[in-house]
């Protein structure tokens, strides 16, 4: 992971050694490591902050006095949020948003995932500079089927009432004809999906095997709301499906003309393979532009 001939490269550090597992953070981390590893030639990847030229921090992890230290060497710290702050949090989430205030005031330049992000968090840190880049993934992974597939799908790692699985519930038992494929842990949730014969639950599905079964997919159901930026967006458009969404949300600002809002789910259904054509030039969703901003800054 990290390069040894470092003459002449910028070095860069990023504050989360990612797991091949579900999750905004550890999926933007990933996607960060290989593509510093694609292009080794101009930067190399350093396991101290204190090395860095530049160091992307993710949300709370990272210690704020090495932060600010590094910053004092002359490191420019980016600081990438994918957060939505609320008034009556848990313990945990009150205390891990305490750190990102904290911490957001060694940065040099606050990175929001979203415009959704933005108008949430920014009334809590008062960064003084910010930009907006929403997040892509890797066209080597993600990549279109020859043709459409035949299932809705939906995809979800966590069971959290904020993914309204009960909109998808009703959204099955009103559409008998019509095929589900479900990615995730529905079987931890109060619904029985079950007992639908027209639906196949494939489970948590392994990262590396995800693009197989976006081909299954005609379209992508994601009605999360207040989901900040939301990968499996990111990663259904690249695969050439397009996404029914909840307004409530930051996806909105990833799907664009790729898909439709939730109330009017009947037009996607309907005009499904138009939506696919225009999913199939976002080359703004591919991860090697994300990350050209990411550098671009300073």
């Amino acid at each position: 992971m990290f390069g040894s001939n470092r003459k002449n490269k910028i070095k860069i550090y990023i504050s989360l050694i990612p797991r091949n597992k579900g999750g905004g953070a550890n999926t933007f981390a990933n996607n960060f490591v290989n593509w510093v590893r694609d292009n080794r030639d101009k930067y190399v990847l350093v396991k101290n902050i204190f090395k860095a030229d530049k160091a992307v921090i993710i949300a709370n992890k990272a210690k704020i006095s090495s932060v600010s230290k590094a910053r004092e060497k002359g490191c420019f710290i980016i600081h990438r949020l994918d957060e939505y702050f609320e008034q009556n949090e848990s313990e945990y989430r009150r205390e891990k948003h305490q750190s990102i205030i904290d911490l957001n005031k060694f940065a040099d330049v606050t990175v929001y995932q979203s415009r959704f992000v933005c108008d949430n968090v920014q009334p809590y840190l008062h960064a003084e500079r910010y930009e907006i880049i929403i997040n892509g993934a890797d066209p080597k992974l993600f990549y279109p089927a020859k043709q459409s597939g035949e299932y809705i799908g939906h995809v979800s790692w966590s069971s959290d009432e904020r993914k309204r699985y009960n909109l998808l519930y009703n959204l099955i038992e009103h559409n008998p004809r019509e095929k589900f494929l479900l990615i995730g842990r529905h079987n931890k949730t109060v619904f029985p999906f079950e007992k639908f014969e027209n639906v196949t639950l494939a489970g948590a599905v392994d990262r590396k095997l995800i693009r197989d079964y976006y081909h299954k997919m005609k379209m992508l159901f994601l009605p999360s709301e207040k989901d900040p930026c939301p990968n499996t967006a990111v990663e259904a458009i690249l695969c050439g499906v397009p996404v029914c969404y909840n307004l409530d949300a930051g996806t909105k600002e990833i799907v664009k003309d790729c898909g439709i809002p939730l109330e009017r789910f009947k037009k996607l259904l309907d005009d499904a393979e138009l939506f696919r054509s225009r999913c199939l030039s976002r080359e703004d969703l591919c991860f090697d532009q994300v990350a050209g901003k990411y550098m671009s800054l300073e």
